[in-house]
């Protein structure tokens, strides 16, 4: 009976090791600082420019689409909930203007990030600038 215990216990405790563990793996980040599962984005989008970059209104346009759309996972003020990265970190911020438009369109769903394909282009954009507003 106190074996069967000490083999659940421990048991557990593997379990508890191997959700840190991967919860780790899923925040760590490449030579520049930007989370993995968005620096898996093409060279090519390092370049993409914000048509949007510096515009108030377009801000404001992604915080709109962000409390629609993003804030039951990543929180209202973005800070993240459960599992769902706080967007204020510097390994996100560090990706460039085009990895994150990559990213939004083609999610990662493997980490429980839904792609906005379905979004138009624009609005992604938007989303862009709400979140590199961050960086303020």
């Amino acid at each position: 009976m106190i074996r069967r215990s000490l083999c659940g216990l421990l048991l557990l405790a593997l379990t508890f090791v191997a959700i840190g563990s991967a919860s780790e793996r899923e925040r760590e980040t490449d030579d520049r600082g930007v989370l993995l599962a968005i620096a898996q984005a093409p060279l090519k989008t390092r370049s993409w420019h914000n048509p949007y970059q510096g515009q108030p209104d377009a801000v404001l346009a992604g915080k709109k689409l962000f409390l629609q759309h993003c804030a039951e996972c990543h929180g209202p003020q973005a800070r993240g909930i459960g599992r769902a990265v706080n967007l204020h970190l510097s390994a996100v911020q560090n990706a460039t203007p085009g990895e994150l438009a990559w990213f939004l369109r083609n999610g990662n769903l493997w980490r429980g990030m839904p792609a906005w394909s379905g979004l138009p282009e624009q609005r992604r954009w938007q989303l862009v600038a709400y979140l590199k507003s961050f960086r303020r």
